[in-house]
């Protein structure tokens, strides 16, 4: 049986000179900032391992990552940082937040806005709350009451 050939979408609506295009950093660099940034711990599974018949087996600990249970906050970080960059028109200098969030402070007041059943509306609203803005997250009905008050708790209006 022949594969499909993959299908690109494109919005034609969208601007292309609004993308962040080609980032100047890598995002490691712009994780590494974080507050509480440490390497993601590797544990070993032995048990599992044995299970599956392999050697050893180590598993990625994302229950911590940069202050949330879960990977999330990488892409949705890195995310946010392009687009304001994007719209700052350069690449800003900055050690910590603090910084981050003046050399963004002529962007004006901004709300993040996300559409998700759970991590990664609470990724979006962790970074607004760090760079100092508002975030309303979409999530849709049936959402786990845990979710929606995890990604209340990071500050975020949360509909439903």
């Amino acid at each position: 049986m022949r594969q499909a050939a993959p299908v690109l979408l494109v919005n034609p609506g969208r601007r292309h000179d609004e993308s962040p295009g080609r980032p100047d950093a890598e995002p490691a660099a712009l994780h590494t900032r974080f507050p509480g940034y440490a390497p993601t711990r590797l544990v070993d599974a032995p048990a599992l391992a044995a299970e599956l018949g392999l050697a050893r087996l180590s598993v990625k600990d994302e229950s911590a990552r940069l202050g949330l249970p879960s990977f999330k906050i990488l892409g949705a970080s890195w995310a946010v940082y392009r687009l304001l960059v994007c719209r700052l028109g350069h690449e800003p200098q900055w050690s910590t937040f603090a910084e981050l969030r003046r050399e963004f402070a002529p962007l004006g007041p901004l709300t993040l806005v996300a559409a998700t059943d759970g991590n990664h509306g609470r990724a979006v609203a962790h970074m607004a709350n760090l760079l100092g803005y508002a975030a309303r997250i979409f999530v849709p009905a049936g959402t786990a009451p845990a979710r929606i008050d995890g990604i209340g708790s990071e500050g975020a209006t949360v509909t439903v």
